[in-house]
């Protein structure tokens, strides 16, 4: 099965990925809620952060959408556009972080969520997407508010994140927090990051480099 996470910040076009691995959690057994109003959650407490576990993205939810699970993950860097990438996924379900990176020195730190109309956000900031597809429905969420944390950054990352997503069809949300600890993190693939890059650029940035072509 192949899925992609789509747009987050109506501006970085993400990787399509490839599912696998054996899942932790079976996606047919989580309640996925539906209604015909918009439904907020501004009322319910943030999960708190569940215990961590190495090679990881574990989380919790609330808010009517049950998105608790620990599934194995992956990192991948680009120095061109300073992007870092955390992705956790089985059959079915799908937990991409997007870090727009500061300088080198300055990676350990927090990371907001923020939703631009185009072009890359001033770093540092971050978008959350997550992916369910049960039975005959798939639902897209994307980060709302809230932000992620880095703590732990080298040839492993480590941190966590409490955020307010949003159910990109209903309108629906949830809160969902989370830990990843000790993901390897590998280079992502050149034309992956140029594709990214290109994504993230203005309409006026691409028409200048077209002139320049």
């Amino acid at each position: 099965m192949r899925f992609a996470l789509g747009v987050l910040a109506g501006a970085a076009v993400l990787a399509v990925v490839s599912c696998g691995g054996k899942p932790e959690q079976q996606v047919a057994n989580q309640e996925v809620l539906e209604s015909e109003e918009p439904v907020t959650v501004d009322t319910v407490a943030m999960p708190e952060y569940p215990e961590g576990r190495r090679g990881y993205l574990v989380a919790r939810s609330a808010g009517g959408y049950l998105l608790d699970g620990a599934w194995p993950a992956q990192a991948a860097i680009c120095e061109d556009p300073p992007v870092l990438q955390v992705l956790a996924q089985q059959p079915g379900f799908g937990t991409l972080i997007l870090l727009q990176l500061p300088p080198t020195a300055e990676r350990l730190t927090q990371y907001p969520i923020a939703i631009v109309d185009s072009g890359m956000p001033v770093p540092p900031a971050s978008q959350i997407g997550v992916q369910v597809f049960q039975d005959r429905n798939s639902y897209a969420f994307q980060g709302l508010s809230g932000g992620i944390e880095l703590y732990g950054f080298g040839n492993r990352v480590s941190g966590r994140f409490a955020v307010t997503l949003r159910e990109i069809r209903t309108d629906n949300e949830a809160k969902y927090a989370g830990v990843f600890e000790e993901i390897p993190v590998e280079p992502l693939a050149e034309e992956m990051c140029q594709a990214m890059k290109q994504s993230f650029e203005t309409p006026d940035s691409l028409s200048d480099r077209e002139q320049r072509q």
